[in-house]
């Protein structure tokens, strides 16, 4: 008997030793590690990036998505509208007001002339069908025109990394929480909690909610924007990502309908 418990003993201590044995935690996803980063060679000295992600159905309600198309995928939930620069500090020092920078863009510095459009891989042009909306205006050209091309980024790097953004928002256990209550009423606090408990406690505006109303004049999530800095982009979603926006833009009241399709 004793024979038997040292031949066993002697065989677990072999065991931790071995690699294939022993307990490893399992490895992070490469979602999350890798590393994500935007270089402008113009106009880089902005402060902060707003990335815009869409709740599709309440996105497609809204002025902007009231053109989405007949083909608009039904999924994913979670959308893709942007990732925007704010303003450059010389549009600051010319004291351009920040309302016409939200509304104008690149086209303070380029004018009238038309940027021309940009060209995508074939895999990231298919990842852009599938999560930016169908509008009749070509949703990718006009944010490419409006939010990349003045500040010369590569067109292919820098949706690329506003995608995968998006991907790490949805593989989160918060967003898919919001995916399960498509269809009801929720507090507007209880989303902000639960995208707390996964990135950690955020400055105060680090998310906003925009709202659109439906026809009978209900509240409808359309899009959430997270504030972030724009040298820490890898560290998304973790709390260190996050800024303080410097302006209020959650329009969404205390409570509001999360939207199926068809509401």
């Amino acid at each position: 008997m004793r024979a038997v418990q040292f031949l066993f003993s002697g065989v677990m201590a072999a065991c931790v030793l071995m690699s294939g044995c022993a307990h490893h935690p399992p490895a992070p996803s490469p979602a999350t590690t890798t590393t994500l980063s935007l270089a402008a060679p113009q106009h880089g000295d902005f402060g902060h990036y707003t990335l815009a992600l869409t709740w599709q159905p309440g996105f497609c309600t809204g002025p902007e998505g009231s053109s989405c198309q007949a083909d608009q995928p039904k999924t994913p939930l979670i959308g893709l509208h942007g990732l925007w620069a704010s303003r450059p500090s010389d549009l600051i020092k010319a004291q351009v007001p920040v309302t016409t920078w939200w509304r104008k863009g690149c086209s303070l510095y380029e004018g009238d002339a038309a940027s021309p459009p940009p060209t995508f891989s074939k895999a990231l042009s298919h990842r852009l069908s599938e999560v930016v909306a169908h509008t009749h205006s070509d949703l990718v050209a006009h944010e490419y025109s409006k939010h990349v091309h003045c500040f010369g980024m590569d067109g292919e790097q820098f949706f690329s990394v506003a995608s995968q953004l998006r991907d790490r928002f949805e593989q989160l256990p918060s967003a898919r929480h919001l995916t399960a209550e498509s269809g009801m009423v929720i507090e507007k606090a209880d989303l902000t909690r639960q995208i707390e408990a996964d990135t950690g406690s955020l400055p105060e505006r680090g998310v906003q909610f925009q709202c659109n109303k439906t026809p009978q004049g209900q509240s409808v999530l359309a899009q959430i924007w997270f504030t972030l800095k724009p040298d820490s982009l890898s560290s998304f979603p973790k709390t260190d990502a996050f800024m303080s926006s410097p302006q209020v833009q959650d329009n969404c009241p205390a409570r509001f309908l999360v939207p199926q399709w068809g509401n």
